[in-house]
């Protein structure tokens, strides 16, 4: 797994935590289960710890979005070999062997270089950045 989806995927938790927490608190004001001074201390820590969490996230999506750059990149160079090794084989430069061999490698990783950007691309989506 990448260290950017471990990242994300943890932030996701406790951002998502923390929001149904301040629900419960707002339920139990509204319940009269907990005085005004309680539930304002308590929703200033929570509070605190949301900012610094959306913050963090932030952070990460500016990192997302570089590798998704990166990725780009990546598969546009991968698309050129996956040419050249074509050519190479039209013009009968390489053995079919070695042809297959290469190709089977470039698909590969152009196949998982797709598969992380897709992954970026969704997750940047969740949280609409």
């Amino acid at each position: 797994m990448s260290s950017w989806k471990q990242s994300f995927e943890a932030v996701s938790r406790e951002l998502e935590m923390a929001n149904r927490k301040r629900q419960a608190l707002k339920d139990l004001l509204a319940k009269n289960r907990m005085s005004r001074p309680t539930y304002e201390h308590l929703l200033n820590g929570l509070e605190e710890e949301i900012s610094r969490l959306k913050t963090h996230r932030r952070s990460l999506a500016k990192n997302m979005n570089e590798r998704a750059d990166e990725l780009r990149k990546q598969i546009s160079l991968i698309e050129i070999f996956l040419a050249d090794l074509e050519l190479y084989r039209v013009g009968q430069q390489i053995s079919e062997e070695t042809y297959t061999r290469k190709k089977d490698s470039l698909i590969a990783g152009l196949d998982a270089s797709k598969a992380e950007l897709r992954q970026i691309e969704n997750a940047l989506a969740e949280i609409g950045e």
